[in-house]
């Protein structure tokens, strides 16, 4: 297979100028340990690249075709925002025919990682167990544990709170054809500190497809579940407090299911999803909501073809960009042909900004994650496979489009590295942060990050000690990072 594909160069060059941003797309996709690689979700790291997670799976064909898996682990790979790979991690499981499945990861503030997903057992009965690991920044496993609530149970998403835990999302199965969306929290040594299956009154999620943190550590939660009128199933938002108790849930009977969140910094909020979802006809469609989940306006961006997922991220104060996956169906109307990734930009009122599809002639394209970096590059993971008959699937990347940084993304702090010294701490009035000890290091570029993940501070530094003054910042804690090259070293301060 083709390791990169070419650049679209009239579509880019008015989706860059458009959009203000700085030109840069690139498609890859890589082998991995095993016959089979799937990419499931990606992380930005504090350096500007990202983190992509999959599934290595090997195993046999019969005579049939059919495909037997008897070995899965997980897989992770380093990409800079270049497209070049900085290091792969195999994780190994703890038995040998156990299949392990990734499904999402979140960046620890040690340089590792949270992992979950599925676990299936050797003795091949069939039924998932919900899998949760913790590994450091070279593979090794710190925790390992699993989580029974039913059977084929599977996680969804996996979040970094502010607080410095972790919300995992996913669904299990209690009785036959009934799933239930849930939410729980952990902290960082895998113990569960609440646990929220998704029921609201008549109502139940079957499904959570996305979830986002608010400032203050309220949730935003999606997916697809029955409404309270027993009739149909149709898509939700609801809103859950630090504390895992809901707030309140909206059920949008006009979606087949809501796909995506993305929350704006005046309380909107954005949100992908699809109507009329009949395997026959489908197109992007993105709907403005308040605060409370109430719709302002619905909009439909339609790639042409049948499109069959969304992701959003915000890229700017006003500006949203959803990525998708589009299916090309054969003439006879139900075989896929063909799939591929699918680009827009909006702005804050609906309007299409620009658009454009990476359709490579060689292989098949299915999206699972997005991810904003650090610089303001955008994104995607998910699995490429050669349509040359006998081709493997592959981990695939691409970074559709780079941005301004947003200033408001909240950092995932590396600590691997020494600490930074801050004092006096706590402080009212100013406090001076020093670089460990036995550190001459070249000029560096310190933030720092205040309770809402907004940055208050961002300056080039020199030398190994500086002073800052707070008496202007509200009280609360707030998260310093500074960075020299590669490396960065983290604190924190409290502003009595």
């Amino acid at each position: 297979m083709k390791n990169s594909h070419p650049t679209i160069c009239t579509l880019l060059l008015l989706l860059f100028f458009s959009a203000g941003a700085s030109a840069q797309e690139w498609a890859h996709s890589w082998p991995g340990p095993y016959l089979k690689q799937s990419g499931r979700d990606i992380a930005a790291l504090p350096n500007g690249n990202f983190m992509a997670t999959g599934r290595a799976i090997e195993g046999v064909y019969d005579a049939s075709g059919f495909f037997t898996p008897n070995e899965a682990d997980i897989f992770l790979l380093e990409i800079t925002p270049e497209g070049d790979t900085v290091r792969s991690i195999l994780v190994q499981n703890r038995e040998v025919g156990s299949l392990e499945l990734v499904s999402v990861l979140a960046p620890t503030e040690d340089n590792g990682f949270i992992l979950a997903g599925q676990m299936e057992g050797s003795s091949g009965n069939g039924e998932e167990d919900l899998l949760a690991m913790r590994i450091d920044g070279d593979g090794d496993k710190i925790w390992e544990t699993i989580f029974d609530f039913g059977t084929r149970e599977d996680f969804k998403e996996a979040r970094r709170t502010e607080d410095g835990n972790f919300v995992l999302a996913g669904y299990y199965m209690e009785e036959p054809n009934q799933r239930t969306g849930f939410a729980m929290k952990i902290d960082p040594d895998g113990n569960i500190l609440w646990n929220l299956p998704l029921v609201w009154q008549n109502g139940r999620a079957s499904s959570v497809l996305d979830l986002e943190e608010l400032p203050g550590g309220d949730l935003l939660i999606c997916g697809r579940g029955a409404l309270a009128n027993h009739t149909i199933e149709g898509g939700f938002l609801l809103k859950a407090n630090t504390a895992g108790s809901l707030i309140w849930v909206k059920e949008y009977e006009e979606a087949s299911f809501v796909d995506a969140i993305a929350a704006m910094p005046d309380g909107s909020v954005f949100l992908g999803l699809f109507s009329g979802f009949n395997f026959i006809t489908s197109e992007y469609q993105i709907m403005k909501t308040d605060a409370d989940g109430n719709t302002i306006w619905l909009n439909s961006y339609p790639s042409e073809d049948f499109d069959l997922s969304i992701h959003l991220k915000r890229v700017a104060s006003d500006k949203i960009a959803f990525v998708g996956n589009s299916l090309i169906y054969s003439q006879a109307g139900l075989d896929v042909e063909d799939a591929y990734t699918y680009f827009g930009l909006i702005d804050t009122v609906g309007n299409l900004l620009s658009s454009f599809a990476h359709a490579p002639a060689e292989s098949s394209e299915t999206l699972f994650s997005t991810a904003l970096g650090a610089n303001g590059c955008l994104a995607a993971v998910g699995t490429s496979t050669d349509t040359a008959a006998g081709s493997e699937p592959r981990l695939f990347c691409t970074v559709l489009q780079c941005f301004e940084p947003l200033n408001t993304a909240r950092p995932i702090v590396r600590g691997t590295n020494p600490g930074l010294r801050i004092f006096p701490n706590p402080s009212a009035t100013s406090c001076f942060i020093a670089l460990p000890e036995g550190m001459e290091p070249p000029d560096g570029k310190l933030s720092v990050f205040g309770p809402t993940g907004k940055m208050v501070l961002s300056k080039t530094v020199g030398g190994r000690r500086l002073e800052i003054s707070m008496e202007s910042w509200p009280p609360g804690i707030y998260q310093i990072l500074w960075g020299i090259g590669p490396k960065a070293y983290s604190g924190r301060i409290v502003r009595r």
